[in-house]
């Protein structure tokens, strides 16, 4: 079983690289989106060029209810996440201990 790699904000960029990066050390990756569009189709597409799964996941990374639902999307298809990039643009300026589940 490949491991399992969750990257938000992956369709250009950093995130984009990175996701590449682990897909072509194995990695099966899991892509969040937030609309689709042909930047995401395109990333997807090099992702399996690779050999590996990729798995596109529709949600806002700033809502709670949209993250806890794709996070059981991707362990429903892979069985686990193993890893976890946060990309996607969002800034909260706080310690994460000190956040509300709003936040």
């Amino acid at each position: 079983m490949n491991k399992t790699a969750l990257i938000t904000g992956a369709t250009r960029g950093i995130g984009k690289q990175i996701a590449l990066t682990l897909a072509q050390n194995g990695y099966d990756i899991a892509i969040n989106y937030r609309k689709e569009n042909d930047a995401l189709k395109e990333t997807k597409k090099e992702i399996e060029e690779k050999g590996v799964k990729c798995l596109t996941v529709q949600g806002d990374v700033s809502n709670f209810e949209d993250c806890e639902r794709f996070v059981k999307e991707i362990i429903e298809e892979y069985g686990k996440i193993d890893v976890l990039v946060n990309n996607a643009g969002i800034t909260k300026d706080t310690l994460l201990m000190r956040m509300k589940k709003e936040d």
